[in-house]
């Protein structure tokens, strides 16, 4: 079942089913927010987060903004990322993707909504968010965020862990988002292995890609890259935090050798952005 109107006052999460009855002036604002010629940018926040510009529409991915000791920088992140949000997608619980403080800023600084699997409830407990402000994400059905011309699906993930091994803590619940605006597709996978459900997207425009040892390593995200054939391709989960023996097997992907294995035809669409960098694919 396909969500309208999720900025409706009255969102609720249910286990049944997520469904928003949108206001009609809220409908005709959905239907404004995308213009032929509206513009579509990605910006890459650090590991996984990302910010899009899509129209008049700002969506941020597993943003993690907290100036920790684990943090390298936050150089570069525009300073109105948070307050101008309107819509916050979630992949799962950990704290690089759905990082506490970060959600408590968005709170106070925006009017935002946040899209979240049910492995992030507790979590988004803890942060406070109100359950009016949650839009529960459930596999393979469509979120219509403004309208049916923006729409999110879930994706199944299925967390990795040391050596490609699947994570023995994994929950089936987390998910990657497959976004739909502008006749443009763009698919982040969140942490997980390579599944056979990732296939079933092909073809899409924009691809993020975490060539990690606990996600689509270098082999995963060549076949990946392969199968959806995307337009564009950025790299992602890299550079952002300290790395240790400890924690090396999440914090450092090896972009470089997996640029280097691609073919020409796709080495043309890959592209490594700088942190707070906007790459405008329109």
């Amino acid at each position: 079942m396909a969500v309208t109107g999720a900025w409706a006052a009255n969102s609720t999460v249910s286990a049944e089913a997520n469904h928003t009855v949108g206001t009609h002036k809220q409908e005709e604002q959905d239907a404004g927010v995308l213009q032929d010629n509206s513009r579509y940018s990605v910006c890459w926040l650090g590991n996984a987060g990302w910010l899009l510009r899509i129209g008049q529409v700002n969506v941020l991915i597993d943003p993690d903004l907290e100036q920790s000791r684990s943090r390298k920088t936050l150089e570069g992140i525009p300073e109105d990322c948070l307050s101008k949000a309107h819509a916050v997608l979630i992949t799962h619980e950990h704290g690089d993707h759905f990082n506490i403080p970060t959600a408590r800023r968005l709170m106070q600084e925006s009017d935002c909504r946040f899209v979240l699997p049910a492995s992030c409830m507790r979590a988004a407990m803890r942060a406070d968010i109100p359950e009016r402000r949650i839009i529960a994400a459930q596999h393979l059905k469509p979120i219509a965020l403004f309208g049916e011309r923006f729409t999110v699906m879930p994706v199944p993930a299925i967390h990795g862990g040391y050596s490609g091994a699947v994570y023995k803590n994994y929950n089936a619940a987390d998910c990657g988002y497959l976004i739909s605006a502008m006749d443009l597709t763009l698919f982040h996978p969140g942490d997980t292995v390579l599944l056979e459900e990732h296939y079933e997207l092909a073809p899409v425009d924009i691809l993020m890609v975490s060539p990690t040892e606990h996600n689509t390593n270098v082999q995963q995200s060549l076949t990946l890259i392969e199968k959806l054939n995307p337009r564009y391709i950025f790299p992602q989960h890299r550079d952002t935090y300290h790395e240790t023996d400890e924690n090396r097997f999440w914090t450092h992907a090896y972009y470089k050798e997996l640029e280097a294995a691609l073919d020409e035809r796709f080495k043309l669409r890959y592209h490594i952005v700088g942190q707070g960098r906007d790459f405008v694919i329109i």
